[in-house]
């Protein structure tokens, strides 16, 4: 049975690619590969944002089996070519991997909910909206992030948007999320009781963990702008 593997990856633009033509045709290009990929029932949604030169890209792979090839998932973006010479590229830090990668993979750290099957995971109905939002951890308090947070998937009670998916990257933070946020809301392991991980987390001031961007407005989280975003 066909299930789904979610990923996000970081780009960042090189200085002199900002503004460029090359940069406007690389960007429908892969828009038009995005769409068609999720035509052929290879993704199941995608979206880019963006962030002044920074890039973030959000995947639902679709793959048989139980497991994926977590190697193809990780180096997907850099596979398919999307702006190819126009990122300045991330040193590669994973497995057999020599040399630079363009789309550095952002590790998985908070969710509500896992898909279990293509079908469950199919939007009905589609959503309003498909965004993206990115923070900034102070580098001393980016482990107390990550253990609270990764605590409170492994306990999976505290409910919320199912579909919320926030990964890392070095000290930033990249969330996606879906419009109207209160629709199918989920946890992971069904139960119905008080989450005691998040009773933690609350306790160590959340905010306080945050390198807070002033057009924020005091939230922990900026609402950055979408480049294009498909799904089905």
């Amino acid at each position: 049975m066909a299930n789904i593997e979610r990923a996000s990856y970081r780009a960042v633009l090189k200085p002199d690619a900002d503004g460029a033509e090359s940069l406007d045709e690389a960007v429908r290009a892969a828009a038009d590969q995005a769409r068609q990929l999720v035509d052929d029932g290879i993704l199941l949604t995608v979206g880019l944002y963006r962030h002044r030169n920074q890039l973030f890209l959000y995947t639902e792979h679709i793959h048989e089996g139980e497991r994926p090839d977590p190697e193809k998932i990780r180096r997907a973006p850099d596979d398919w070519g999307w702006l190819h010479g126009l990122l300045r590229p991330f040193p590669a830090l994973r497995g057999r991997d020599i040399g630079d990668v363009e789309w550095a993979y952002m590790h998985p750290v908070f969710w509500f909910d896992e898909p279990k099957s293509v079908d469950y995971y199919t939007r009905r109905p589609k959503p309003d909206a498909r965004c993206g939002r990115i923070a900034v951890l102070y580098p001393d308090k980016l482990m107390d992030y990550v253990c609270h947070h990764q605590a409170i998937v492994h306990e999976g009670l505290l409910v919320g948007d199912r579909y919320q998916f926030i990964s890392i990257h070095d000290n930033v933070l990249f969330s996606y999320f879906e419009t109207p946020r209160d629709r199918g809301r989920r946890n992971i392991n069904g139960g119905d009781g008080p989450s005691g991980e998040i009773k933690r987390w609350l306790a160590v001031d959340p905010a306080s963990h945050f390198d807070h961007f002033p057009e924020a407005h005091g939230d922990d989280f900026l609402i950055i702008d979408t480049v294009f975003d498909f799904g089905r």
